[in-house]
């Protein structure tokens, strides 16, 4: 005996349920009855065919109507031999078409019920089909190992992939750019990346779309490049800020001077007050490194260092000790322990 299929009472819907209602439980159903979310449940796959079924039916306004007539006079119409056709035809047969190469539920085993056969008709569910391929799954061949759909997996993506790149401190200084050839799906191209400038040391520098391959169609991973910045033999980096020691003669503290301190924009002049003493730090303020993302700069600081003569002539050693009689200060005067 054929068994009537209550199509609403399948997909959980009231019989006035509009087309948007039936959409959402019928998706809703799919992926929690799907069998590849459900390999211990043996009864799920069996369930997932019962819902593509119900909603092949319901989703279409000319099935839906005629699946409304039947109502309990179905078997009426099963005795009498109405299978393709229906009653207030005229006697004429309505013979339903189903087109498109999507979903066959034969896949999974025995196909659409004798309920559905009787009435519609064998067929395919042309959005099912679609369901499936914006979701990733596949049909596969009767005796091979078929690809269902996993829930989520329309919104997984490749796998996320990190390599190192190694900068100057005054590439970071000014932004620079790298060019390296990617190898991915057999096909070899070159990617050009843009290295901001004021980058810090392990910044990342992330390439949508370059990782690994996503799967089942899905998009791809994207490619972090985490960037080394290397040590200068002059200036230190500290966040925004450099730093560095700048040698200065005994008359340029004594006296006051002019001095050049290097930078990576030139040559910058700056003033050291007479009776400077050696260790005394000056702040150049915005002189340093630029802020990711920012106009503005961090600050340099010039540590200045006194040099002391290394090799005297007879006439600089008797001048310096001539110095030496007048100017008797004892600079450790004072010092407590």
């Amino acid at each position: 005996m054929v068994e009537y299929k209550d199509y609403y009472n399948v997909l959980g819907v009231d019989k006035k349920a509009t087309q948007d209602e039936i959409k959402k439980a019928y998706r809703k159903l799919a992926r929690k009855y799907h069998p590849d979310a459900n390999i211990n449940n043996p009864g799920a796959e069996e369930k997932f065919k019962e819902i593509g079924e119900a909603y092949e039916v319901l989703k279409n306004p000319e099935k839906r109507s005629k699946y409304d007539m039947l109502g309990a006079n179905w078997k009426q119409y099963a005795r009498a031999g109405q299978g393709q056709g229906w009653p207030g035809s005229g006697g004429g047969t309505y013979t339903y078409d189903f087109k498109g190469g999507g979903f066959d539920f034969g896949d999974l085993g025995s196909g659409f019920s004798d309920f559905f056969e009787m009435f519609f008709g064998r067929g395919s569910n042309e959005d099912f089909s679609n369901f499936s391929k914006q979701s990733g799954a596949g049909t596969g061949n009767s005796g091979q190992r078929r690809s269902f759909w996993r829930p989520g997996a329309a919104s997984q993506k490749g796998q996320d992939i990190q390599s190192n790149l190694s900068i100057t401190l005054k590439e970071a200084y000014s932004g620079t750019q790298r060019s390296f050839k990617m190898q991915k799906e057999g096909k070899a191209r070159n990617i050009n990346v843009k290295i901001p400038r004021g980058i810090k040391n392990g910044g990342k520098i992330r390439i949508a779309g370059e990782g690994g391959q996503g799967p089942r169609g899905a998009k791809g991973g994207d490619l972090y490049l985490v960037i080394n910045v290397g040590t200068h033999h002059f200036f230190t980096r500290k966040g925004d800020d450099l730093y560095c020691e700048i040698p200065v003669t005994i008359k340029e503290a004594l006296f006051g001077a002019k001095i050049d301190v290097p930078t990576f924009n030139g040559g910058l002049t700056i003033k050291l007050p007479s009776g400077t003493q050696t260790g005394k730090t000056l702040r150049l303020k915005g002189k340093g490194m630029p802020k990711l993302k920012s106009s503005s700069r961090g600050d340099l600081y010039t540590k200045i260092k006194v040099m002391l003569p290394k090799i005297l002539t007879k006439e600089q050693k008797k001048h310096l000790e001539d110095f030496a009689k007048i100017y008797d200060e004892n600079p450790r005067e004072g010092i407590v322990i």
